[in-house]
C-alpha cells in the first residue's frame, strides 16, 4: 500500500469510528419526553392509547429504552383489543437540545399499522390435557370462540393451566400456539401442555 493511500484511509477510518460512536451516544442519550403523537392506521382512540403510555411521559429515560417501553405498551393496547399483528414504528423528534444531555426534550411519534382484528376461531388442548376434563381446561381459559382475540386473556390462561396442573401436583409448561386464517380474521389457539 502507498503512503499516499494510507493518508487518505487513515482519515476516512478516523470519521467512521467518529460517526459510530456519536450515534451510539445518541442512542444511549437521556431525553425527557414532552410529547406523544399518535399516527397511522390506529384503530383505537387515541385517547385509550395514551392511557398505556402516560407512564412514559415527564420522565428521563434513555432514547432506546423510551422506544422500547413505547412500543411494548401501545403493542399490548392493540394486541388486548384483537389486532394480534400490529406494528408500531415509533420516530423521536427533538424539542429542545442543550450542551448537556440532561436538558434534552423529545417528542415521540408512534406511527402504528394495528391491521386486521381477530376474532377466536377455536382453543383446543394438547399434551397432558387428556389428564383434566375438557371443562376444567376450558374455565381455566377466558377465551370463547367468537370473542375479539385478547392477547392478554392468552397468557392468563398458561397462567391458568400452570397453575391447574400445580394444584394436582405436577409441573408442568404450557406452549401456546396461534393458528390464523386471514381471510375470515379468525385465530385459533392451541395450548400444548408439557412436562
Amino acid at each position: 500500500m502507498s503512503w499516499t493511500r494510507l493518508l487518505i484511509a487513515i482519515p476516512v477510518v478516523i470519521l467512521l469510528v467518529a460517526l459510530c460512536l456519536s450515534q451510539n451516544s445518541e442512542s444511549n442519550q437521556t431525553v425527557l419526553l414532552k410529547q406523544i403523537n399518535f399516527s397511522g392506521d390506529l384503530r383505537v382512540p387515541v385517547d385509550e392509547l395514551r392511557e398505556y403510555t402516560e407512564f412514559l411521559s415527564g420522565h428521563r429515560l434513555e432514547r432506546k429504552k423510551l422506544v422500547e417501553d413505547a412500543s411494548s405498551a401501545v403493542g399490548n393496547a392493540l394486541r388486548h383489543r384483537g389486532y394480534l399483528k400490529a406494528k408500531v414504528m415509533p420516530q423521536i423528534r427533538s424539542l429542545k437540545a442543550s450542551a448537556g444531555s440532561k436538558d434534552a426534550e423529545v417528542a415521540l411519534e408512534l406511527i402504528i399499522k394495528a391491521g386486521e382484528q381477530y376474532r377466536v376461531k377455536d382453543v383446543t388442548f394438547a399434551g397432558l390435557s387428556s389428564q383434566l376434563s375438557q371443562g376444567d381446561l376450558r374455565q381455566s381459559c377466558d377465551i370463547r370462540s367468537g370473542e375479539i382475540a385478547d392477547g392478554d386473556r392468552a397468557s392468563s390462561c398458561i397462567t391458568n393451566l400452570s397453575n391447574l396442573f400445580h394444584k394436582k401436583g405436577q409441573e408442568v409448561f404450557v406452549v401456546p400456539s396461534m393458528m390464523y386464517d386471514d381471510a375470515a380474521s379468525t385465530v385459533s389457539f392451541q395450548f400444548d401442555i408439557q412436562k
